[in-house]
């Protein structure tokens, strides 16, 4: 299954499993804290608008939310009222140069190629403006198109270990500012303790 149709079945259902993380709160809430109300924040790969952008707007922030599902797009327009949504893929995404203050990617480059992933990094520091900051909250291993059993679902993964994420990260001028390991076990039937990477990055 695509991501969409991977996110279409899960809707809520993910949202409920996921958006409790005490590590993702953590760092939302120090955005929340650290950025001037009015700044401009990309959701990349929104689900359902929970926590990342309902956190971020709630402090005040213009949020634009991203994601390939239409079922979560619809959840997160209703969840969070106050932030903007749109049916995209961030691969087919257009933006100026230096047009957002802080750009979200919440477990959203998984479900892409390695080449891909690196593609979307540069497009991203691009996308900043200087003195902005990115938050890439992923799974730190080196895998290339793997398929695995995921919340009843099948999808196919891509990433990098945390040594070659932060290589690739500065190779496109981001600097990791705060980085985390947390291990968090979401909320659903067999589920096991899952280690992450919490990487908060700076464009000099």
């Amino acid at each position: 299954m695509n991501a969409a149709e991977v996110f279409d079945t899960l809707g809520l259902e993910y949202q409920r499993a996921w958006s409790h993380q005490p590590a993702l709160h953590g760092t939302l809430a120090w955005f929340a804290a650290t950025q001037p109300s009015g700044s401009r924040v990309l959701d990349i790969g929104c689900g359902t608008g929970v926590p990342v952008a309902s956190t971020l707007a709630g402090a005040g922030m213009k949020v634009t939310g991203l994601d390939v599902s239409p079922v979560m797009v619809d959840i997160a327009s209703a969840q969070v009222p106050d932030a903007t949504f749109h049916k995209i893929d961030i691969r087919d995404f257009e933006s100026p140069p230096g047009s957002w203050d802080v750009i979200c990617a919440v477990f959203s480059l998984l479900q892409m190629t390695q080449a891909e992933i690196i593609r979307t990094l540069g497009q991203i520091s691009a996308w900043l403006r200087p003195g902005g900051h990115f938050f890439l909250a992923t799974v730190a291993v080196d895998v290339e198109q793997v398929t695995l059993p995921w919340m009843g679902q099948e999808i196919e993964v891509s990433s990098f270990s945390e040594e070659n994420f932060e290589a690739h990260l500065a190779e496109v001028g981001l600097r990791v500012v705060r980085r985390s390991r947390p291990v968090f076990t979401p909320s659903y039937p067999g589920a096991m303790p899952e280690e992450s990477l919490h990487l908060v990055c700076q464009r000099p």
